[in-house]
């Protein structure tokens, strides 16, 4: 990552679909394409899915907090989430979230090498953050200018749970981001996670952009606490 500045890119100010759209046609932006061979058409992508013996995600649904883990948003954080999570769809949205927070942020995340190693599903179509981050993605999609620290937040977040099973759930989270240590109320985005259920715990699959933003904030569920 150079230390020279570079030229910012223009800032936009309303909230469409923005991380989506730059998304589907720049390889690096919000890891869309890095975890989405396809263009982020939903459909069969490989998700683990099956009955178990234990009880359906759907069936034990709650509101989900997008914070658990607090309010960091570093290694432990995502460790924390997956952790404390069970296997309910609620609790495979909070892990979706905090890999969302965890992600997309510069300067970039702190513990790209633990995440990688211990919160990736054996099934990733990527696994290699550290080869990822060390491109020196804009993950912003030109939403804040060219090395200008922002983060993303759940506080005014919402989300759709697009689909559900006892492996597997795959939601929408829509966040907003933070720049200047403010929460703007009009630079929002919105990615579809997928995680699965291995090894006891939910781990992250892929992320791909299926909603805009404004589709998904006029329909999504907002989170009850957030961060």
């Amino acid at each position: 990552m150079s230390a020279e500045p570079r030229t910012a890119r223009p800032r936009r100010t309303v909230a469409i679909a923005a991380l989506v759209v730059v998304v589907l046609v720049a390889a690096t932006v919000i890891v869309l394409r890095l975890y989405a061979p396809s263009t982020g058409e939903q459909g069969d992508d490989g998700s683990p899915g099956g009955a178990g013996s234990s009880p359906s995600p759907a069936a034990t649904a709650a509101v989900a907090t997008g914070c658990l883990g607090g309010a960091a948003r570093d290694a432990a954080m995502v460790r924390a989430a997956q952790d404390a999570a069970d296997q309910t769809e609620s609790g495979a949205v909070e892990v979706s979230a905090a890999f969302v927070r965890w992600l997309n942020q510069y300067p970039y995340p702190e513990g790209v090498e633990q995440v990688q190693q211990s919160s990736l599903a054996a099934e990733a179509p990527t696994r290699d953050l550290v080869a990822f981050f060390a491109t020196d993605p804009d993950l912003s999609g030109g939403l804040v200018g060219r090395d200008e620290p922002y983060w993303l937040s759940t506080v005014s977040g919402v989300y759709v749970v697009e689909s559900a099973s006892d492996d597997a759930v795959t939601t929408s989270i829509g966040t907003a981001l933070v720049t200047d240590g403010e929460l703007s109320p009009t630079l929002k985005g919105s990615i579809t996670v997928t995680v699965a259920w291995e090894n006891d715990q939910w781990a992250f699959v892929r992320s791909e952009g299926t909603r805009t933003t404004e589709d998904l904030f006029a329909v999504g569920t907002p989170f009850s606490g957030g961060c």
